[in-house]
């Protein structure tokens, strides 16, 4: 039944008997309980309008109720195009009755209402067996053997995870390295969507966790839910939760049809590269290095969630060097001085210009007179970033109106319409002067920086602002050198 269809039958479902009892069967009895609909046993339609219209913001006209997803928000069926939005006819979004930024409400669900209620009469049926598996088996099991023991586990050993937001559980998984296929296997699997959690964010973070534990166990990133030492996964197919959020995501997983019990190496590195959060130019990049075999998605997509590089440390590196892949997978042998020597030059000034973002766009200065209380949560300013490959050069933009951190005080600077073009160097010489000349010229502010034990003079002698970051170049060293071992012991 297509959308069309569906369309068709929810707008006369009240008039014709015939219609509605045809309606009825679109909804398993696993949804009695949460569904809007006319069957008996349901929640009535003008209950779920009721319950919309009570939202602190104002409902568009095209939502029609589909079921609650929590009791602060509702699963709503768009009917209509609408030019003022993109969300199109047929997505499911989330509609929070209560005040929420505007640019979490409406989020996408799934991308079709039969699917949807297809999928939540999948996960409804099989959420009470999940449950007590995880809390009945596999946690106790977990402690006797390895917790009260105070032993680590092996890879190929099921371990639970308990994924939580403000002290409330949003999900339950358990998983285990299985050599037999050379891939992960699930025997649980749950989330849920919270009132005060965005939508599809313990989808994603369960998915996450998920794709760095298939990418650190060294197998072909492969899933399966159908095997495990509990037997298959309470779904007895890949977990109604996971397909759903994938599709909200242009990935499919599972077949066409949703039933298989496994996702495979290739819908895996679509889902890692969907759920791993990166800028557009970021993710293009990620991409050619993956066309042209420098690197694997996985691979950049884990450096990224474990944070090993941070998102303009990667960007940057994959810009401006070809010896970006190596580094990422642990850099060059010690014995081959020339590339480790130009690997060395490419992470230093990766590295500090990753310290002076985290300052730029971080509104915790930890200083001041110390009246009131420092709050970290949400403590972004959201500064963005543009790479020059040709000049090595990064454009900041969108910075407060705040003096600009680290700077050499002989030469004032400040941010020019939000905008900073930074030079991150390790040694100053006639190509960076040239460079920032250029800058300059083209009504830039532009700011060179420096490790904090490098000589500034000459920047400043040709009239460049220069800045020295906190770190000199030995402890730079020592960083690098740790994310570089931290990159080969990466994956199994």
């Amino acid at each position: 039944m297509g959308f069309g269809a569906f369309e068709e039958t929810l707008n006369a479902a009240h008039s014709d008997p015939v219609l509605t009892e045809a309606m009825s069967a679109q909804w398993p009895d696993a949804l009695r309980e949460v569904a809007f609909g006319p069957s008996p046993g349901f929640t009535p339609w003008e209950d779920g309008l009721a319950l919309l219209h009570t939202s602190a913001m104002p409902v568009p006209d095209r939502l029609v109720p589909l079921a609650l997803v929590d009791d602060q928000s509702l699963a709503c069926a768009v009917l209509w195009n609408d030019p003022s939005d993109v969300t199109s006819a047929g997505t499911v979004v989330r509609w929070h009755l209560g005040e929420v930024p505007a640019q979490e409400q409406g989020r996408t669900l799934d991308v079709d209402p039969l699917l949807y209620l297809a999928s939540l009469a999948q996960e409804l049926t099989a959420r009470e067996p999940g449950f007590r598996l995880m809390t009945d088996r596999i946690f106790p099991d977990y402690e006797a053997k390895y917790l009260s023991p105070d032993r680590t586990p092996r890879a190929f050993v099921t371990r639970p995870v308990r994924l939580a937001c403000q002290n409330v559980v949003a999900g339950l998984a358990a998983f285990a390295h299985d050599s037999t296929f050379d891939g992960l296997s699930v025997a649980a699997w749950q989330t849920c969507e919270l009132p005060h959690v965005a939508t599809h964010e313990a989808n994603r973070a369960m998915t996450a966790l998920l794709l760095c534990e298939a990418f650190q166990s060294g197998g072909t990133m492969e899933m399966r839910f159908d095997r495990s030492d509990y037997g298959p996964h309470p779904e007895g197919r890949v977990p109604a939760a996971l397909v759903r959020y994938a599709r909200s995501v242009g990935v499919v997983v599972g077949g066409d049809d949703g039933a298989q019990a496994w996702i495979s190496p290739t819908e895996a590195r679509k889902l890692f590269l969907a759920v791993t959060p990166m800028p557009l130019e970021l993710h293009e990049r990620v991409l050619r290095a993956a066309e042209l075999g420098h690197s694997s998605p996985e691979r950049m997509c884990y450096t990224l969630m474990s944070q090993t590089w941070r998102e303009i440390e990667l960007d940057f590196m994959l810009a401006v060097s070809a010896r970006a892949h190596s580094i990422l997978t642990g850099g060059a042998d010690v014995t081959d001085r020339g590339a480790r020597q130009a690997e060395s030059d490419v992470a230093r000034a990766a590295l500090i210009l990753g310290m002076l973002h985290r300052r730029l766009d971080s509104k915790d200065a930890a200083v001041g007179d110390g009246a009131g209380l420092r709050v970290l949560e949400d403590n972004r300013h959201g500064v963005t970033w543009r790479i020059d490959p040709q000049a090595a050069a990064v454009e900041f933009q969108g910075l407060p109106e705040l003096p600009l951190p680290w700077l050499v005080q002989s030469i004032p600077l400040a941010a020019r319409d939000g905008r900073l073009t930074v030079l991150p160097r390790t040694l100053i010489n006639h190509e960076t002067l040239d460079h920032a000349r250029q800058f300059q010229t083209a009504g830039h502010s532009v700011l060179v920086v420096l490790p904090a034990d490098a000589d500034p003079t000459f920047l400043q002698e040709e009239g460049i602002a220069a800045a020295a970051c906190p770190d000199r170049l030995g402890e730079i060293d020592l960083a690098i050198e740790s994310r570089l071992t931290r990159a080969r012991v990466a994956r199994a």
